[in-house]
């Protein structure tokens, strides 16, 4: 279930942020996370640091500096976990542009195309803005395995890239710039993806006019 965040959610999305940081740091900072050498704190569980990023994290919803989608999973007494969220708002660096802020999915919940979902839905909702106007775009760690994500969709690498310094790292980051297609690329992308669909069923003698 997808929803909009509330700021009553600030305690339990900075569960999630510090969760995939403490499994993932390796991937978020291209650095070995084993030695926690570009880590602001190797306990990313401690209750000061979640109380900072709480306070962080609804501060950001309260204040809707950053707009937020939030997923929640069921469990088995019928309860409710926020197992992943997305933050998106106004491009810092391009004028007339959404852009993604963060995309994290709590380890346990990894793998089940919860960021493929919160990503379209951001998207959809960022088309609607007029600050995004220009289309919409995202920094990521250069070489992340996780930025597949964005490639998922249709978003593509620019070329671009910079150094940023994440909030946990003590040292900067390389990131890479990946944008959002129009909607004559999307629908080429379809053609594309159907005509390779028609071929590998020609080749078992299988009709393909139905695409």
């Amino acid at each position: 279930m997808l929803r909009p965040a509330l700021p009553a959610d600030g305690l339990d999305i900075a569960k999630v942020y510090l969760a995939t940081w403490n499994s993932h740091q390796g991937d978020l900072t291209r650095t070995e996370a084993s030695n926690g050498s570009n880590a602001k704190d190797k306990d990313f569980h401690c209750q000061e640091v979640l109380r900072q990023q709480a306070e962080r994290f609804t501060n950001f919803v309260s204040t809707g500096n950053r707009l937020f989608i939030v997923a929640e999973a069921e469990r088995q007494n019928a309860d409710r976990q926020l197992c992943a969220f997305i933050s998106y708002g106004r491009s810092y660096t391009r004028e007339g542009f959404g852009e993604v802020m963060q995309l994290f999915v709590h380890p346990d919940f990894q793998r089940k195309g919860l960021g493929s979902k919160l990503l379209r839905e951001a998207w959809t909702q960022m088309k609607s803005r007029d600050w995004s106007a220009q289309g919409c775009h995202v920094w990521c760690t250069k070489g992340n395995p996780a930025n597949r994500v964005y490639e998922q969709v249709g978003w593509f690498r620019t070329g671009k890239q910079k150094s940023l310094n994440p909030t946990l790292s003590k040292e900067p980051v390389e990131v890479e710039e990946y944008l959002a297609p129009k909607e004559t690329r999307l629908l080429d992308l379809l053609r594309v993806k159907l005509s390779s669909c028609c071929v590998h069923l020609r080749l078992f003698g299988m009709p393909c006019g139905w695409m």
